[in-house]
């Protein structure tokens, strides 16, 4: 019988971009919740800090937290996150798709075309490959849960911050298509807008100032 404080014990998640900000707190919720935990990131340093700190929170048996560096605008990396939480982790049955980035700050016509670029493919790529990885799996164990954050760029414009908002909007149509693809298949997929946290993106924001991104 599962403990009521740890409702997902025996269970595995995988948490991108998670070696801080909202990531690592999504990632502590699951591990204080009982499950184990592969987390990723781009930035080795800190995502091992995370994953021993993580680890430190473990406390089932058999219960683990694993850090894989990886891309997720990369098809490989994915494909390799995918893979080591099957060979690694008991029943990898929830994938958070929480790495993004705000992409290029200011008028469009003044964006730096290739970053504008690379938040597309981040923040909706990323997120797509994430799950095509993953959905076989799902498929097959008639049972997923898939999260997919999305952000204010979903629910209203947000002049000077294109990139962004035109993928967490592209995120959201995904996600509902993907609902409707997998329906009756046993995974629920949803997005998540958090809402302003007092995050890395947020410091990025600030730091871009007024005269980039307006008052």
């Amino acid at each position: 019988m599962l403990s009521p404080d740890k409702p997902l014990a025996g269970r595995s998640a995988v948490v991108t971009g998670a070696n801080q900000g909202l990531g690592r707190a999504i990632a502590e919720h699951l591990v204080r919740a009982g499950a184990s935990v592969l987390i990723t990131a781009r930035g080795e340093q800190l995502l091992n800090q995370t994953t021993t700190e993580l680890t430190s929170l473990a406390a089932l048996p058999g219960q683990r937290v694993l850090g894989l560096v990886a891309d997720v605008s990369k098809e490989a990396d994915c494909n390799a996150t995918c893979a080591k939480a099957l060979a690694e982790m008991a029943n990898p049955c929830v994938l958070v798709n929480n790495a993004g980035v705000y992409g290029p700050f200011g008028p469009i016509e003044e964006n730096d075309w290739s970053e504008w670029v690379r938040a597309i493919e981040i923040n909706l790529f990323g997120t797509i490959l994430m799950c095509r990885a993953f959905l076989p799996h799902m498929r097959a164990a008639k049972y997923g849960k898939i999260v997919n954050l999305s952000g204010g760029g979903a629910t209203a414009p947000l002049p000077r911050i294109s990139s962004y908002a035109a993928s967490k909007a592209a995120v959201v149509r995904f996600t509902e298509t993907l609902a409707e693809e997998t329906r009756g298949a046993g995974i629920d997929v949803n997005a998540i807008a958090p809402g302003a946290l007092n995050t890395r993106l947020m410091d990025d924001l600030i730091a871009a100032g007024p005269e980039k991104v307006g008052p």
